[in-house]
């Protein structure tokens, strides 16, 4: 019988950003977002400090440390309104904070980008440099954090100018520290080829295994406040950076040593 090739090609991608919550998980349509926020009140009752993060001009979720609880917008996702997620294509996902709470207060965000097993496992040897979240940071008063930002996975934002809160008048929000988001198509490239052959039928089955087949997109953001009084201790001992604010509250970040 003369021999005959088939190729069977495996893919099925799931894509997906997960949001979690201090309060326990949130689950939205396609993704989520982690936020977490602790209290450094130093000598400020830990109703003073609150924080909340949005996404595309509308609050996503926030904490008020007067209660305990966290809370989030049903109708806010990340992501939210994209009934199906294309490889390749950028996505609108401008983040900010705002200072939801009675005192100023200087802000920092964590960003996170990292890949799932099928089993929910992180799966280490993929690459989160795909996962493409555009930074707005520079003259607008977000500054990158070089020595703690690394590996592709995690990136560190820290916001120079006190935020004002309640008891100043109104709360301010921060510029957007994002802009859009990408997952690269290239990650359909990164195939397995493998061969049988099935002798008493007469041919050869070419399956493609896809790498990132089956795979879930993370993206964490992390956001955390400090009261402005005693800034640099605060910070210090709040979040372990050694910081330097001027005469004009500006912050700077020193290098560790």
């Amino acid at each position: 019988m003369k021999s005959r090739k088939y190729s069977k090609t495996i893919i099925a991608f799931v894509a997906a950003l997960i949001i979690v919550l201090a309060a326990g998980t949130v689950g939205v349509t396609r993704s989520a977002l982690s936020i977490f926020s602790d209290e450094y009140p130093m000598q400020f009752e830990m109703y003073h400090i609150g924080i909340t993060l949005n996404e595309n001009d509308k609050p996503l979720a926030w904490r008020n440390y007067l209660e305990e609880a966290w809370h989030t917008n049903a109708e806010a996702s990340l992501l939210g309104g994209i009934e199906k997620f294309s490889f390749g294509t950028t996505y609108d996902e401008k983040l900010s904070v705002t200072n939801s709470g009675a005192v100023d207060e200087y802000v920092r965000v964590t960003i996170y980008k990292y890949w799932l097993n099928e089993d929910g496992s992180k799966a280490q040897d993929l690459d989160p440099g795909f996962i493409d979240i555009k930074l707005v940071a520079g003259d607008n008063g977000w500054i990158l954090d070089d020595e703690y930002s690394g590996d592709g996975e995690r990136v560190v934002l820290y916001y120079t100018k006190p935020l004002s809160g309640t008891e100043s008048g109104n709360s301010e929000t921060t510029p957007y520290f994002t802009d859009t988001v990408t997952v690269d198509g290239d990650v359909k490239l990164f195939v397995t080829q493998t061969e049988t052959t099935v002798d008493d039928e007469g041919y050869t089955v070419v399956t493609n295994k896809y790498t990132y087949d089956g795979k879930t997109f993370c993206i964490d953001v992390q956001a955390d406040g400090v009261q402005t009084h005693n800034a640099e201790d605060a910070i210090k001992g709040a979040w372990g950076r050694t910081v330097t604010i001027d005469e004009e509250g500006i912050l700077s970040l020193e290098k560790e040593a």
